[in-house]
Parts: C-alpha cells; sequence; structure tokens
C-alpha cells in the first residue's frame, strides 16, 4: 500500500516492526529528544512524583538526549539562574553528552547547526516548534512534560498516526523570503486549525527553489496551524545542509505515489500578495495593503520561525545606506551563535547597527516578554511566530506578523506598507 511521509516515518520506527496507516496507534523508538531549560521538570519534578526521590535515575541513551538551555541565557532573575544550575546538575550527574549551557541562541536551530537531526528520523522535543526540524525532512514534534519523561527513560513513545495534508506550492522565488508570507496566506484562507493534528507534507515545483532557510520558517510554523509534523521531501539542498553538519547517515522519507491525503491544498506564489497576521490571533490575515499606514512604535526580526541569515540579509539589504525611522525601535536577534557569526562575517551587522537598528542577544527573548516589551497602545510588527494578547508584555499593545522584508519596511517608513512601494529593486 502506498503510505504518507507520515505513515513511512511512523512504520519504519514501530516497536511492532510492522506498517501502520492513518489512525492507527503504535508505540514507537525515538531517535532524539531535545529538552531545553523545562528539561528539570521531567529529570527531578516528575521524577520525584513518580518515586525516583533523587531525581530521574538514568536516561535512556546519553547520546541521544540534548539539552540547550535556550530561553533564558544570559540569564535575567535569580530564579532563572538557580534553575539552569539546577539543569547542569543533573545532566552531569546523569553523563549527557551534548549539553549546549553557556551558548546563546534558539534550541531548535542549534540543534540543525550541529547535526544533532537528521532525515528519516523520529525526534521529539519539550516545546511545540520541535516540529519545525521537518525542514530537513525529520519528523519532529513537541510533547508534553510528563511523555518527556517516560521518554527520557525507555526511548519510546505512543503515537496515532496522523493523517495528513498535502500543500502544493508552485510559482518563482524573488530575490528575498516569502515562506512567512505562504504560511499566512494559508492560515488566513483555510483557517489556522486546517492541519490540526495532522501531518503537513510540501512539494510542488517551488520547494526545490526555498532554502533550507524558508523551510524551516514554514515547518516551524506548522504547529500555528495544528499540525504534528510538517514535512519536507530531502533532496540536493538538504543533503548538502546536513552533510556540511554531520558525518552520520541517515534514511530519507518520501511519500509513494498514490498515497492517500485528506486534502490536497495548491498555492501558486507569484499570485500571492504580501500578508500579514493582525492582532491578536495568528489567523487573522490579510494584505499587507489593508494595513498600510498603520504607524509603529517597534519592529522585530527574529524567533525560530525567522531569525536565521536570509531574514537579517533582506533587513540590511532594506536598509543599506538609510535610517531607521524616528520613533521606531527596530530589534534583530539571530536565531543561534553561528547564525549571529555568518551574518557578522557578511557585514551585515554593521550596515544594520548603522541605520540604527538593534542587535540583541540570540535567543527566545525578542519573541517573548523578555527583550523589547510594548507599553499600552503601542503597535509592533514582528517576524517572530506569535501575535497573541500579552506575547510582548502589555495586553493593550497591538502586534502583526509579517515576512522580514515586511518588517524591514515598515521599520523604515514607520508605519505598515507594502514593500513594493519602498523597496525597488530587490
Amino acid at each position: 500500500m502506498a503510505l504518507t511521509m507520515a505513515e513511512k516515518l511512523l512504520s519504519r520506527h514501530n516497536l511492532a516492526d510492522r506498517e501502520v496507516r492513518a489512525g492507527d496507534f503504535l508505540e514507537a523508538r525515538i531517535d532524539g529528544a531535545m529538552c531545553h531549560y523545562h528539561a528539570s521538570e521531567p529529570m527531578v519534578e516528575m521524577a520525584q512524583q513518580a518515586g525516583f526521590k533523587d531525581g530521574l535515575p538514568r536516561v535512556w541513551d546519553k547520546d541521544r538526549v540534548f539539552v540547550l538551555l535556550d530561553h533564558h541565557q544570559p540569564t535575567l532573575t535569580q530564579k532563572l539562574a538557580d534553575e539552569n544550575a539546577l539543569v547542569r546538575r543533573e545532566v552531569e550527574r546523569l553523563g549527557i553528552r551534548c549539553f549546549h549551557d553557556s551558548e546563546p541562541g534558539i534550541a531548535h536551530q542549534m540543534m540543525l547547526d550541529y547535526g544533532l537531526v537528521r532525515p528519516g528520523e523520529l525526534v521529539v522535543g519539550n516545546d511545540s516548534h520541535t516540529i519545525g526540524y521537518g525542514a530537513i525532512n525529520a519528523g519532529s514534534t513537541g510533547i508534553t512534560r510528563s511523555d518527556m519523561f517516560y521518554v527520557l527513560l525507555y526511548g519510546e513513545l505512543w503515537f496515532q498516526v496522523p493523517s495528513s495534508v498535502r500543500v502544493v506550492l508552485n510559482g518563482h522565488q524573488p530575490r528575498y523570503p516569502i515562506a512567512k508570507d505562504i504560511v499566512l496566506y494559508l492560515a488566513g484562507k483555510y483557517g489556522e486549525d486546517f492541519a490540526q493534528s495532522m501531518s503537513v507534507e510540501f512539494s510542488g515545483a517551488l520547494v526545490p527553489q526555498l532554502s533550507i532557510d524558508s523551510r524551516m520558517c514554514l515547518s516551524t510554523h506548522g504547529v500555528e496551524i495544528g499540525a504534528k509534523f510538517a514535512m519536507f521531501p530531502a533532496d540536493a539542498a538538504t543533503d548538502t545542509f546536513v552533510k556540511a553538519r554531520t558525518g552520520a547517515s541517515y534514511e530519507p522519507l518520501a511519500p509513494d505515489a498514490g498515497a492517500d491525503y485528506e486534502n490536497t491544498i495548491e498555492l501558486n506564489v507569484d499570485e500571492m500578495p504580501f500578508m500579514l497576521a493582525k492582532p491578536h490571533q495568528f489567523g487573522n490575515v490579510a494584505p499587507v495593503s489593508d494595513a498600510a499606514g498603520t504607524r509603529i512604535h517597534q519592529a522585530q526580526i527574529g524567533s525560530c520561525a525567522n531569525g536565521r541569515f536570509e531574514d537579517i540579509e533582506i533587513a540590511a539589504r532594506v536598509l543599506d545606506g538609510k535610517k531607521v525611522a524616528k520613533g521606531v525601535r527596530f530589534l534583530i536577534s539571530p536565531a543561534s551563535q553561528q547564525v549571529y557569526l555568518q551574518c557578522l562575517k557578511a557585514g551585515l551587522v554593521e550596515t544594520l547597527v548603522a541605520a540604527g537598528a538593534q542587535v540583541v542577544t540570540p535567543g527566545c527573548g525578542l519573541c517573548q516578554p523578555r527583550v523589547g516589551f510594548l507599553s499600552d497602545g503601542e503597535v509592533c510588527i514582528t517576524a517572530t511566530t506569535r501575535n497573541f494578547k500579552g506575547r510582548k508584555g502589555s495586553p493593550n499593545a497591538e502586534i502583526y506578523l509579517g515576512g522580514p522584508l515586511t518588517v524591514a519596511a515598515a521599520a523604515l517608513a514607520g508605519e505598515i506598507v507594502d514593500p513594493r512601494e519602498m523597496c525597488d529593486g530587490l
């Protein structure tokens, strides 16, 4: 029988060693477990609640548990510092070999930076945006703390095989990133729950043109449209990216011809306008032109969705030789130290700082109320992940989500504009 990528992934990892189809339940072998600052809960609190008075007694594989202290690095409060110190002690006690402690950055970007996840693997993490590893043809998903406790002990977890939706992307890649516009367009037209508990499988003529950065944006936002997995096929770009970071072998996933999909959605990006999500919901989507003229106080580029080189490079191109509009705070946070270094070597940081942008520490702070709080009545346009009330501090502030080109154009204009009006020749 023809299988989707999700069915093939879980069939390969089925401990019962048999083929499974959408709707089936199985116990699956896990290839990797990503733990960030919440690692202390399954390692200590839940372990003690389960009767292990000294904490987690072991991990199933010291080389397949990856701990990355991402959200709070450097720490901003004593409480966070104490929590990080607890994780350090537990990592040492349990003998976990992969531990990124004092390196600022977002765990999901670092997982790919260091080749810790590969095509065809099943990887779980205690963060919803773990789904982003599907950009390189992995099956990855966020799980609860209690599920992570079980995974750390046994290296396996139960799943129900999701049904799949095929998203066919056609058209041409312009000279600027459009991944955010794509996912916003889909959420606006089909609803932000159109992939609820499903696996999204991307295909179409546009896919080979998309950079790994763009694929990571689309896969990461899989959770914002309700998906369990969000996977791209492996191709030459995938192989080049992965082999530059690890010599480990892998077996890519590909759907079979004739696989059974719940739905097929097609989009020609050549016909797609620039999109944004208006306050206060990811699915509250409209063309950028609908919000044109809205004055902004803050603009942001960063997060696990849009903190990569191509996102920052387009901002530098827009601002080269110009100045951020008076009264606008333009904050940019690379997704990891490696991305930051890439931007430094390319001269992007100098261009951005000269234009009046603020480049802040790599990490998750820009996406949450940790860096760049908003006051009552302020408006922010951001290429991060979410725009619900209070995401950036005041519940009386307004947050618009847009692609990095849309954000950079707004920072330059001081208001939301259609990028085509500001950025001829890009």
